[in-house]
């Protein structure tokens, strides 16, 4: 299944030029010149990444760009050479990336692929939690006991050790041939666990 993309410009040109490109090389493209058909084409056709260029008639490029966030959109910014401050304010607001015009289509066309990709992947995400929470026993659970939690390495050696020296009175050597390790070396675990035994 294509991919689906919707280029927001104000710019008629450059509108119909990015909407021939990309439905040439295979996405589904719907193209607006103002905000709010944009946002009406938005929920209404669910494009996987949306380019949005910043200078529209109807709108301020960075309040649709706000309101597609809002509902989930996945934004590529197109700004001007002289828009650097206004495209830095639209990586804040969450778009996924931004690209000066006149715009490099290898750099662009990379840019909507991640994007697209990364969409695919939170609708996949989506759909599997979905499915999860169908079937019970698959949820994951907190654990409810402390007893099941589990331990590092480390804590499991130092309790196993602070046993056999208690089961032994504190007997080094006796507790260090029952651990099958060396007495010196059952001293330094001693020292390096804190035991006070």
């Amino acid at each position: 299944m294509a991919d689906k993309l919707l280029v927001i410009d104000g710019d008629a040109p450059s509108l119909q030029a990015l909407g021939g490109h990309f439905e040439r090389t295979g996405y589904k493209v719907w193209r607006d010149a103002t905000g709010e058909h944009a946002m009406e084409t938005f929920r209404r056709e669910r494009p996987d990444v949306v380019l949005l260029g910043l200078h529209l008639p109807d709108d301020n490029g960075l309040a649709v760009l706000e309101r597609l966030r809002h509902v989930g959109a996945a934004v590529i910014v197109l700004a001007a050479q002289d828009d650097t401050e206004i495209a830095v304010q639209a990586m804040q607001l969450g778009a996924e990336n931004f690209l000066t015009k006149p715009v490099d289509m290898t750099h662009l066309a990379a840019a909507i692929a991640r994007a697209a990709e990364k969409a695919r992947l939170s609708r996949e995400n989506s759909r599997l939690r979905a499915l999860l929470e169908q079937v019970p026993e698959l949820r994951p659970r907190a654990p409810t006991d402390r007893r099941h939690q589990a331990q590092s390495l480390s804590e499991v050696e130092r309790q196993h050790i602070e046993r056999t020296l208690r089961h032994h009175g504190g007997n080094r050597t006796r507790a260090a041939l029952e651990l099958g390790i060396s007495r010196a070396t059952l001293i330094n675990k001693i020292k390096a666990y804190s035991l006070n035994l």
